[in-house]
């Protein structure tokens, strides 16, 4: 997809996710990035079924990287060369239940890799619910590209 690089870490811990069956969405403005919508993101967000789901640290480790499992206030994620950049989503606001969203979700292929992202209009309805200023100041760009798909 135009606009979206992985890094060879990146692409080889979303592979790895896939071939592991590890239910996964990208969320956030990664997700409406891969879903058309002109914005700029830094970190790729992903939301998991299910965090203690060992197939994840086995996906990292294959991906040269590992998983660091939440402890206390801080919250898990991914450690190792070039997997700096994905965060893991603990609380998807304005969302129904992983399994629902993840039953809407739609794929893409960026960079040789098949990936489960979040559709535009539930990215929307994260974005509002959260209301965070730079989440409000993201949301024109949204609803415009969610009008502009709906028109065509």
């Amino acid at each position: 997809m135009d606009g979206f690089t992985l890094t060879a870490a990146e692409r080889a811990l979303l592979s790895a996710l896939r071939e592991r069956g590890v239910p996964y969405l990208i969320v956030g403005l990664g997700a409406a990035l891969l879903e058309g919508a002109p914005v700029a993101t830094q970190d790729l967000d992903l939301w998991f079924e299910r965090i203690d789901d060992e197939r994840i640290r086995l996906a990292a480790a294959d991906a040269g990287g590992f998983w660091i499992p939440a402890f206390g206030m801080r919250p898990p994620g991914f450690g190792g060369d070039s997997l700096a950049r994905i965060d893991v989503v603990l609380t998807a606001h304005g969302l129904q239940p992983f399994a629902e969203e993840y039953a809407r979700a739609v794929e893409h292929t960026v960079d040789d890799v098949a990936v489960t992202v979040l559709p535009l209009d539930r990215v929307l309805a994260s974005k509002r619910a959260t209301n965070r200023p730079k989440d409000v100041a993201a949301l024109p760009a949204l609803e415009a590209t969610l009008r502009a798909r709906d028109s065509s």
